[in-house]
């Protein structure tokens, strides 16, 4: 029956037959069975009601595609996972043995990254049907700081008790849980009672009737956070950021919409400038000089460097020492983070900034086996500066007029070639879980499934660090 599931996954849906979550003719791609669960595992086994054929085939990789959701802060306060998004589509549209197959490999993928390491600071938002909460995989999952966001709740009404317990259950081994869908039902009052987020679903549904649903949880069920999903532009945050929303969930953050009058604050003008002189190889005493122009640029990196994470044995006191102390490519890589940081015009740039560091730390990283150190260090300022243009809300051309940057990085970020271009085109293809570019990305690399899924737990772990 896996077997099945891995061709359904794989082939574009084309007909009743697959929509029926029946095999397809086509045959699976090898390459995504490269799963390394030991079919001896008992715990590995499918429930009784899918058959025997699950032990043929160990659970396939797939991307895992990664969305924040936002606090009321603007900040990053967990993500959402699940498959890529052309797979999760045709799923949709399937039988409902085949999306319980799905949610077993969305978790068994999870439980690959090892995505635990992000329950320190962040939620892990995983959104399943009913009957996938008595599953096997469910058992093996860590249960801290992880929301499970039950979808298809009508589904819930069909065995009420059962499924209470089994709520009930999963929130006493410390698991949070969410509730999607339409919940106009009196019947499913109970269910949101026991829940602790609900999702409420704004791009299928007008502003009168969001503000009517939202009403009416506060009004049934105090103290739930409620999230709003599937937002997709700038324009539908502003508008749900002035109700009251706990989190807001979609890939708005780095959505990109036309810019009118663009204009540069006058400190990051200043830090380009300095960006420029380091570029430029100026003498020492010329950066010292620019620094000491700007007391709070100066102030900042003093502050930085006698953090206590930093560990420096004695206390730095003057610029002098701390460049002395960063180096230029740490300066650098630190006044180009400080882009991020340097107004708070745009209420957005902490959230962009984690992006936009998850995004050039996953690059950098999946480059390690390829490019020297000084490269890989260009490529991170490639992924950094691929999102400025978002930032800053002029196009990327007006940007990097304003900056000299080596000559790979503008052809990686102009014209998306030159030899950075593959390691940072496969990190945004990530994002954007694209299946299609990750695959063909990957295999130019030289890398697995698996290892960009563990890689990209490795950015989002390291970018959670710095932004603390």
């Amino acid at each position: 029956m896996l077997s099945r599931l891995f061709k359904f996954l794989k082939v574009p849906n084309s007909g009743s037959t697959e929509a029926s979550g029946e095999a397809s003719t086509e045959p699976a791609r090898s390459e995504m069975a490269t799963g390394s669960l030991s079919n001896d595992d008992p715990n590995t086994q499918a429930d009784s009601s899918v058959g025997n054929e699950a032990n043929e085939t160990a659970t396939p990789s797939f991307m895992i595609c990664r969305e924040a959701l936002l606090d009321k802060s603007n900040r990053v306060a967990g993500y959402s996972f699940s498959l890529n998004r052309s797979v999760g589509s045709r799923v949709r549209n399937s039988s409902e043995l085949v999306q319980l197959l799905y949610d077993d490999v969305l978790i068994e993928n999870i439980i690959r990254m090892d995505v635990r390491r992000l329950t320190g600071q962040r939620l892990i938002f995983i959104p399943l049907l009913p009957a996938s909460l008595e599953r096997p995989p469910l058992s093996r999952l860590e249960s801290k700081g992880v929301v499970l966001v039950i979808t298809d709740i009508g589904e819930l009404l069909t065995k009420e008790e059962a499924y209470l317990k089994k709520i009930r259950s999963l929130k006493n081994e410390g698991f949070r849980i969410g509730v999607q869908g339409d919940l106009s039902n009196i019947y499913l009052k109970k269910f949101l009672d026991v829940s602790d987020f609900v999702f409420i679903d704004i791009g299928e549904i007008t502003l009168p009737v969001i503000k009517s649903t939202v009403e009416g949880i506060v009004t049934q069920s105090s103290g739930k956070s409620i999230v709003a999903s599937n937002i997709r532009a700038l324009e539908e945050f502003h508008v749900c950021s002035k109700l009251p929303f706990h989190y807001f969930h979609g890939t708005f953050v780095s959505s990109r919409e036309t810019w009118t009058a663009p204009s540069m604050s006058e400190g990051r003008v200043k830090i380009l400038r300095l960006l420029n002189l380091i570029r430029q190889d100026a003498d020492t005493s010329e950066l010292v000089q620019a620094f000491k122009l700007d007391p709070a640029l100066s102030f900042k990196i003093l502050r930085y460097l006698n953090s206590p994470g930093m560990g420096f044995g004695t206390k730095v006191n003057t610029i002098d020492q701390a460049l002395l102390l960063i180096g230029r490519q740490n300066l650098y890589r630190w006044l180009t983070l400080l882009l991020f940081t340097s107004t708070s015009d745009g209420t957005l740039d902490l959230a962009l900034m984690e992006n936009a560091l998850i995004r050039a730390r996953l690059a950098e990283l999946s480059a390690r086996e390829d490019l020297p150190k000084n490269e890989r260090d260009e490529l991170f300022v490639a992924g950094i500066f691929s999102l400025l243009d978002i930032l800053l809300r002029m196009p990327i051309e007006t940007v990097l007029k304003q900056v000299n940057l080596p000559s790979q990085v503008e052809e990686a970020l102009l014209n998306k070639s030159g030899k950075y271009s593959p390691y940072l085109e496969l990190a945004i293809a990530c994002e954007e879980s694209d299946q299609e570019r990750i695959e063909m990305l990957s295999s130019r690399i030289g890398l697995t499934l698996p290892e960009i899924n563990s890689l990209q737990t490795e950015a989002m772990v390291w970018a959670d660090l710095i932004n603390q």
